[in-house]
């Protein structure tokens, strides 16, 4: 699946967002903190397991703290989620200013919630209107579940 190869690529500034160390995010999934590593790193492959557990665990602290998770919420759309919706141009632009923001998180020279907000002013000037596409603007229990139900959709073959 796609959308496991793209979280491999982007997991090192999805955990950074988030404000979470390796260590931290590997025991919220129930794995060490060098598989975590590993991963950003790499050297494993993620896994659709692990995909489902961490997608579990983001999305648990996007509804547990709405307010902070904005950036995380943009970022997993334009990044994992529906890049196509995106120009590769202004994924690589929201990207790299979201690199240059996080540190302060892990830090603590900054709350999650002030970078987030001052990252959205940000990337609101880089992709505009297209930054809130419906599937962003509305989270509720159905737009948080769309990437399980897309991860776990069986192929059928309708009958004629």
């Amino acid at each position: 699946m796609e959308e496991i190869k793209r979280m491999q690529e982007n997991l090192l500034l999805i955990r950074r967002t988030v404000g979470w160390s390796a260590a931290e995010f590997g025991e919220r999934i129930g794995v060490t903190r060098q598989t975590i590593s590993n991963i950003e790193n790499g050297r494993n492959k993620l896994n659709k397991t692990q995909y489902i557990a961490m997608r579990s665990v983001l999305d648990a602290e996007i509804e547990s703290c709405p307010t902070d998770t904005e950036m995380l919420k943009i970022l997993l759309d334009v990044l994992i989620d529906n890049p196509d919706n995106y120009s590769e141009e202004m994924r690589k632009e929201l990207a790299d200013k979201a690199n240059l923001m996080v540190p302060g998180i892990l830090v603590g020279s900054a709350t999650r919630e002030k970078v987030s907000k001052e990252w959205m002013i940000v990337a609101a000037t880089v992709a505009g209107a297209t930054l809130f596409p419906p599937s962003v603007a509305v989270l509720g229990a159905v737009s948080v579940s769309a990437w399980l139900r897309k991860l776990t959709k069986k192929n059928k073959k309708t009958k004629e």
